[in-house]
């Protein structure tokens, strides 16, 4: 007991702190291209997960990455960034974020379809549960509605299409290595999107202290995740990773004055239930998910 506590104590402190990351990048689009923020943060992941491949002792490269599903999982990551940060800037940080908790949804639809992998009725159903969730949240032709919403969807479907290519990576691709590539992914988000968001301002020190941030709270969710996917039972703990939602609607709230309404509530609730019914049926070995670790 006391060992799931402690890793649903590091869950849920990971989970606070992807979520302050996602705070800092809406609070930094004010002022900043959204192709610079994206650049930066990429240049920050790949900078420190040279250093922790370096400090492991594991390669940045290797002969399993020259494959079609390493392309295609990178440019997966690519267009997730693009199009999620854009649906945080554009809509609001909490449908986003709701949306953003259907993906362990859709990764089990694509193992299905793409690692055959069985599917109960009971998961179907479930599965259903959620993507009525994320309607809820959208609210297709109600007053609530933000068009650029269907971007967090369309983000959802690039990051599960990423997932699940991962998922059928052989166990000799480490962790920092694949994480240093995702974030190259990243920066090479902000260059192609240039010409979408117009062209780069100078970073003040304001810009910096903010990236630093960012980083801080990024890098320590990253490791807090790492040590809560190594111990404890995975039933249990993993659960808490729906935390995430919970912080990112009351940052949403008090730090950007946005305003939610009893149908983003009632979707939000769906699509957790549905996932934490979904963690808790499979009880899958213990692992750390990308997804986890690289958003």
């Amino acid at each position: 007991m006391s060992e799931n506590l402690r890793c649903i104590l590091y869950m849920t402190a990971a989970m606070a702190g992807f979520a302050l990351e996602d705070a800092v990048i809406k609070h930094l689009s004010a002022s900043l291209p959204i192709s610079q923020i994206l650049a930066c943060i990429g240049l920050g992941g790949v900078l420190v997960f040279t250093i922790i491949a370096r400090l492991q002792a594991v390669p940045l490269w290797s002969p399993a990455m020259r494959t079609a599903a390493f392309a295609i999982r990178t440019l997966a990551e690519l267009g997730a960034a693009i199009l999620f940060v854009s649906a945080m800037v554009y809509a609001s940080l909490a449908t986003a974020s709701a949306i953003l908790q259907a993906t362990p949804l859709v990764v089990s639809l694509g193992a299905a379809l793409y690692l055959k992998q069985v599917v109960s009725l009971r998961q179907w159903l479930l599965i259903g549960l959620g993507f009525m969730g994320v309607l809820l949240v959208i609210q297709p032709g109600g007053d609530g509605f933000q068009p650029a919403a269907l971007l967090a969807v369309l983000g959802v479907l690039f990051l599960a299409l990423r997932d699940v290519i991962t998922r059928s990576f052989t166990a000799a691709l480490p962790t920092a290595t694949i994480s240093m590539w995702a974030f190259a992914a990243v920066m090479g988000a902000g260059v192609v999107s240039i010409p979408l968001f117009g062209p780069w301002v100078v970073i003040d020190w304001g810009h910096l202290g903010w990236f630093i941030v960012s980083a801080a709270s990024g890098c320590a969710g990253y490791f807090a995740v790492v040590i809560a996917t190594r111990g404890g039972d995975v039933a249990v703990v993993a659960p808490f990773r729906y935390s995430r939602l919970i912080f990112a609607l009351i940052l949403s709230v008090f730090l950007f004055d946005e305003q939610l309404n009893g149908w983003v509530f009632l979707g939000a609730a769906l699509i957790v239930c549905s996932g934490i019914m979904t963690l808790v049926r499979q009880r899958s070995p213990r692992r750390a998910l990308d997804s986890d670790l690289v958003v």
